[in-house]
């Protein structure tokens, strides 16, 4: 999740079909989420949550390492899933999640969820990028929903005292008594 800022549902519902490694930059595409059907179980619905979810997104390297480690543990199974069960089903988004849970349940990353990861892509590429390059690799089809609900702000707001100076000075342009004034406090 952390490689790509896909939704839980969309990276259990990845196929091995889905992943080109064949190219000079390996790419994942994003084309599926898993649902669940009363009394059925998990199915891999064939497309995403919205239009703009259906993505292609390039792996980083740290994510092929494991890709191609994870492809000498996995289990064939009749889904093509990247991510089955020992039994070769589909993955349980709850169970998963469950299990994320346990597993950090004794450290400091109590905090950490799925969701997480996906809030940290968004404002990694956001501050590295642009808002609009964040939105389009969490399969959204607004910057609006990206910016509100899923890039960090920032805890402390930037140090434009000096811009702000200006509106101390008085009306004949003089400046203030602060610009002659090295502590900022």
């Amino acid at each position: 999740m952390l490689a790509t800022g896909a939704r839980t549902g969309e990276i259990l519902a990845l196929r091995w079909a889905d992943l080109d490694l064949a190219t000079a930059r390996p790419t994942l595409t994003i084309c599926g989420t898993l649902i669940f059907v009363t009394g059925q179980g998990f199915f891999r619905q064939p497309w995403t949550k919205s239009d703009a979810g259906y993505r292609t997104v390039v792996l980083p390297r740290f994510a092929i390492g494991m890709l191609l480690a994870h492809t000498l543990d996995a289990a064939d199974n009749p889904h093509d899933a990247i991510f089955a069960s020992r039994r070769g089903t589909w993955l349980s988004p709850n169970n998963v999640r469950r299990q994320w849970r346990q597993s950090r349940a004794d450290t400091d990353l109590a905090w950490v969820t799925p969701h997480t990861f996906r809030k940290t892509v968004a404002t990694l590429i956001n501050e590295e990028t642009n808002t609009k390059n964040a939105a389009a690799q969490l399969g959204h089809s607004s910057e609006e929903i990206t910016a509100t609900y899923y890039i960090a702000k920032p805890v402390q707001a930037p140090d434009v005292s000096d811009v702000l100076e200006r509106l101390g000075a008085d009306r004949n342009g003089h400046p203030t008594p602060r610009e002659h004034d090295d502590d900022h406090g």
